[in-house]
This record gives structure tokens, sequence and C-alpha cells, in this order.
């Protein structure tokens, strides 16, 4: 009869490939990937002509088929393996069960050996099992074997326990532990050096507190005194770095000026590690020259109505801010105004408290009479040009700008056939009159794009200075 007794199986360090899973996975390679457990294996003493039986198990925790090329004992002859069909291989998520057997000739013996496993597994072609019969060996294993944090935030932590337990036939005593690196620490539950009994365990809390974005891996190794082997344990965890993203944009993308409004959206922005976005800081960086559109205030993420005063283009940028008060790479995004006029004439000046005033005459007409849209008859609409009664051809002057330095705009739906004349009044009577020279520019735009535009310093007070005739519909602009 053969004689089976119970025994303590070890697992020295519970053995997985030295194959980088998350570059695998991130990377789609198919790849097989062993896993041997446990790795050592004592007997104890056993009488001489008795055999003992254990077992280990190899399993495929890869992503293709595992062939097993080979098992070899190594060693002392009292060792033997039981028959086993390699000839399937396993595939991902299979495992076999491989039984030893010890069998001592003499009483008092001492015996060890291995049995060597090869396996089609790239990184890993490789594992030893170590085997020892005859003497109650002091053993330790740790469990579980990887211990895997999971994803944890930059700047947060997450803990695991790792069980160390005694699972040889006489005492372990282990005096000390080492991470190879920094982003994993321990913690043991009582005070080291610690003798372990038979079947006894501690245990250590393992930390994991990234200071960066990334998938680690490191090795907690447990420093056992001989005649034990020291143990170990591959320790996994990944961390997306922490940094807030602005997200912008402005809707509608193209209006009218003056007339239309837009809303500048910063809602999408976030953060990679899910960290709360607190701040959201709007600024309107570009806009055409002599416009007097500001920003919309407020802490809101989207900043609404935004309505452009001059035709042109227009860039807010968001830099928004996470918990953490970490800052974002700025965002921007660019609304663009474009007159649905057909004559869009748009007019600026550098220095405020010189009341310069827009004029364009129509074809024909004289400086300040109803030939002439300007402050005293045209703010808002007030002429009958071309066709009488139709709308469509009448000038129209959105304001008359007297302190500070404009804009004005004049535009016509649908301009009558002729020359049109743009002059610009520096006028006198206003308080305070500025008297020095001073840019004026002058834009115009015809069918919603800008075809001219001029600057001009104008110093002389009550003068009046041509810019340009506007041929009109050929569209041709004469400077003057």
């Amino acid at each position: 009869m053969r004689f089976l007794p119970v025994l303590s199986v070890l697992v020295l360090a519970a053995a997985c490939s030295d194959y980088n899973f998350a570059d695998q996975k991130d990377e789609e390679i198919y790849a097989p990937i062993i896993l041997v457990e446990p790795q050592a294996i004592s007997f104890g003493s056993i009488d001489p002509g008795l055999t003992a039986s254990e077992s280990f198990t190899i399993s495929n925790i890869g992503d293709a088929l595992l062939d097993i090329e080979g098992l070899e004992i190594m060693g002392s002859s009292t060792f033997a393996l039981t028959a086993i069909d390699l000839s399937e291989g396993l595939a991902p998520e299979e495992s076999m069960d491989v039984v030893v057997e010890y069998t001592p000739e003499e009483a008092g013996s001492e015996d060890s050996g291995s049995v060597l496993i090869s396996s089609s597994d790239p990184a890993t072609p490789m594992v030893e099992v170590t085997l020892w019969g005859g003497v109650d060996m002091p053993l330790l294993s740790i469990s579980p074997n990887p211990l895997d944090l999971g994803n944890v935030r930059v700047g947060e932590s997450d803990s695991g326990t790792l069980t160390l337990s005694s699972t040889g036939q006489a005492p372990v005593t282990i005096s000390d532990f080492d991470i190879t690196g920094h982003a994993f620490s321990g913690l043991e539950a009582e005070t080291w050096p610690l003798t372990l009994d038979p079947g006894s365990e501690t245990t250590i809390e393992i930390t994991f507190e990234p200071q960066g974005g990334g998938d680690f891996e490191e090795i907690i190794t447990v420093d056992c005194d001989a005649p034990a082997e020291d143990a170990s344990a591959t320790l996994t965890g990944s961390a997306e770095d922490a940094g807030a993203v602005a997200v912008c944009s402005v809707d509608p993308t193209e209006v009218e000026p003056n007339a239309g409004s837009a809303t500048w959206i910063g809602r999408e922005s976030y953060d990679t590690a899910g960290y709360a976005i607190t701040d959201y800081d709007w600024t309107l960086v570009s806009a055409p020259g002599g416009s007097t559109a500001t920003m919309p205030v407020g802490a809101s993420a989207d900043r609404s109505p935004f309505q452009p005063d001059l035709a042109g283009e227009y860039v807010g940028e968001l830099i928004v801010t996470n918990e953490l008060g970490m800052a974002s790479e700025p965002c921007q995004a660019t609304l663009t105004a474009t007159p649905v006029e057909d004559m869009w004439i748009q007019m600026y000046w550098t220095h405020s408290g010189d009341d310069m005033d827009l004029h364009l005459l129509k074809p024909g007409g004289n400086l300040e009479t109803q030939g002439d849209c300007y402050y005293s008859n045209c703010v808002g609409s007030g002429l009958d040009w071309g066709v009488s009664g139709d709308p469509s051809d009448n000038p129209s002057l959105d304001m008359d700008d007297i302190p500070g330095t404009g804009p004005e705009n004049i535009n016509i739906q649908s301009p009558e056939t002729g020359t049109f004349t743009v002059y610009v009044h520096d006028y006198t009577g206003s308080t305070p009159d500025y008297t020095g020279g001073n840019d004026t520019t002058v834009v115009i735009f015809l069918g919603g794009y800008q075809v001219w535009s001029d600057t001009r310093t104008i110093s002389g007070e009550s003068s009046y200075t041509a810019f340009a005739e506007i041929d009109w519909p050929s569209g041709l602009v004469t400077s003057l």
C-alpha cells in the first residue's frame, strides 16, 4: 500500500514569467505566459520505502496557446514524475496539475532536486520547481502573488495585504523585507525579526502611492534566516497622470458683427486622473483692431453672450485648473464676425477724447447733407437712398462714439449702383477734445470680405479726411 501523508507545500515566489503584462496588453501582442505555483515543495521526513506525493500547477495566463515542451527531474533519483499528457498544451486561462513523488531510500537521508519546465513562453522559456525530501525544512510563502492594487489617481493611494505563511515542517524566521521601487511601501503587522511556526502566518500592508502616471511592477523580497530561502512576490498597479485639460469651442463659430452673439464653451474640460475642475479662466486674446468687445465675466465653464462689435476674427483662450491647483495648457477657439451686408465700413482711432466721426457719401452726395450718412442723420437708419421706399439700399450707422476710440460702423445691405466716398471728420466741440495727431483706421468689407484698410494720422481739428472711394457693384476701392 502506498503511504501518502498530508504534507505542507511552499510557494517561495509564485512563479510568473518576467514578461511585462501591461506592455503586452497595450501593444496588443498575443503570447503565452506561464505561471507555476508553488515553485518549491518540501516533503519532510518520510520512512524509507514509503512514497509521498505532492503537486504543482502550471497555468497559462497569456493570450495564446502555451506548449509545454518538457518536464525533467534533476538531482536525486528519489524524486519522480507521474505520467502526464503534454501533447495539447494549455489554452489561455487553462491549467494542469503535475504530481511529484518522493521515495526515500535510506533513513535520515536528505535529498534535493528540481523539476525543469520548458515551454513556449517567449519571455520565460524555463521555470524551475525546487524539491526537498528527508528533512524538515523551514519555508515561507507569500500570497496573493502577484498583488495587484489596480488603478490609483496620482497623488492618492490604495492599500492591500500580503499574507506570509510558514508552509514548511520547521519554524521560519523572517527579519526584513525590501521593495525594488518607490511606488509601493510596506508595513508589517508585527515587530520583526519574527519566527513563524509551521502553519502560522503574519501580514504586511502594502501601500501603492504613485507620484506619476504609468504601469508599475515592483518586487518585494522577504529575508528569511537559513536554511530557509528568501521569498518574493510581485506588486503591480497603474496610475494616470493628473492633469487639467482645457477643451474649448465657440458656438456658433460665425456671427454678424453687432447683431449676432456667441457662447464660449468650456464645459467639456476635464482632468486626466478624474480630479474636479475648479476654475475656468476665459480671456479674449485677439480681436480686430479697434474692437472694444470683452469676454463675459463669471466663474462658469461657458461664457455668454459675447457680441462682436467689428468684423473679423476673435480668439478666446481658456485655461482650467483642477482641485490640486494644477493649471492646463491654454485652449483657443476662434469666432469669425462676418457682415451679411454687401457694404460694411468700420472705423476706430487710437486716442480717446477725440471725437472722430465716420461719413459715407452716396453717389453724387455731399458732406453733411441727406446724401451723407453720419451721426446727425444716420444712427440706426433714417436715410432713404437708392430706390425710394426700399430699405435694403439705405445706410445705417451703428453708433456715434464721442468719448472713446470707436468703433463706428456704417453698412448697406444692397447698395445702389455708383461710387461711394468714405470720409473721417475730426469733430471739434466735444469735451474733452484731444488735439494731437490721432491714428485713425478705416476698414472696408464688401460681400463679407475685407478688401481694403488704411490708417492715417489726423491732427487738424474740424478737418475732413477723404479715405477711399468705393465703386459698386464692381467692388473697386480707390484710396484718396
